[in-house]
């Protein structure tokens, strides 16, 4: 792997998988940690498009200008460098990648990527239930799942790593060649809302509890989206993690329990003012 910049920056290799455009991202991120949970290491970064077309072998740029990239067929292809993709930078979190985590890792087959259709269904539900609801943005809180991108580090600096583990005392690390998950950045006080069984906190708000609901009418009775976990940012909209999905055909991963995860959300949740009279549940699955 490995780019060669003269050990002054942490960095990951483009993406391995991509979003519902297509589009992979790399990042550059910080050398002492943001976080550190029971599972994961988190570290605060910048991440910036990088449209890979061909498959990448080797990065062969040196500064952080131009990501150039090498590929099979000895061309040499640029990306978008860094000047182009400048204005599609936004912030994010680099992350442990867990076991389940890796089970992504399929640059064959895009479809067997679990987590990038959790985001594009999460969203493309959130399209269809504004539209539901006929949502007034202003006046009720919108909902946004951010992206996630597996990716592996091909970069970390020499000399300022080592003194932020000195100083910091860290127990565990990232080290090169690494799979971590690129992922939006969530500003605000985040929290969970609602767990993997469809139980809700009680200061939850009532559209996330009717989304949840929704996700199971609009599929037809095929799925349901939970485990919200994310913040409310200051331009209100809930921005959230990737979800838990439980489906029939159990296709979203390891956290998927197909349709007993489904009775057992159902068997927790309660409709509120915003759930509509016809949407379908597990009970009455005939109903439209």
């Amino acid at each position: 792997m490995g780019n060669n910049y003269s050990g002054g920056m942490n960095s990951t290799d483009h993406s391995i998988s991509s979003d519902e455009r297509e589009i992979r991202r790399w990042s550059s991120f910080e050398y002492y940690l943001f976080k550190c949970g029971r599972s994961r290491l988190v570290y605060k970064g910048i991440s910036f498009e990088s449209k890979r077309i061909y498959e990448i072998e080797e990065s062969t740029d040196e500064n952080l200008h131009g990501k150039g990239t090498k590929i099979k067929n000895n061309r040499e292809q640029t990306t978008d460098n860094m000047h182009n993709s400048y204005w599609s930078k936004r912030k994010c979190v680099v992350k442990t990648a867990t076991n389940d985590d890796l089970m992504m890792n399929d640059k064959s087959n895009t479809e067997s990527q679990w987590f990038r259709k959790m985001f594009i269904t999460g969203n493309d539900n959130v399209s269809l239930f504004r539209k539901e609801l006929n949502m007034d943005t202003e006046k009720k809180l919108g909902i946004a799942f951010a992206k996630s991108y597996l990716a592996q580090i091909d970069n970390m600096s020499s000399v300022w790593n080592p003194i932020c583990y000195y100083f910091c005392r860290y127990k565990s690390r990232f080290s090169m060649d690494d799979i971590v998950l690129i992922e939006d950045r969530i500003d605000g006080s985040f929290r969970n809302f609602i767990f993997v069984d469809g139980t809700c906190e009680d200061d939850c708000p009532p559209i996330l509890n009717a989304f949840l609901h929704f996700t199971y009418h609009q599929s037809e009775g095929k799925l349901v989206m939970c485990d919200f976990q994310g913040a409310e940012e200051e331009s209100k909209i809930l921005h959230l993690t990737l979800p838990t999905v439980h489906s029939i055909e159990r296709s979203f991963g390891p956290k998927d329990q197909g349709e007993e995860g489904i009775k057992e959300v159902f068997s927790n949740h309660k409709c509120n003012e915003l759930c509509r009279k016809d949407w379908m549940k597990p009970e009455n699955k005939n109903q439209h």
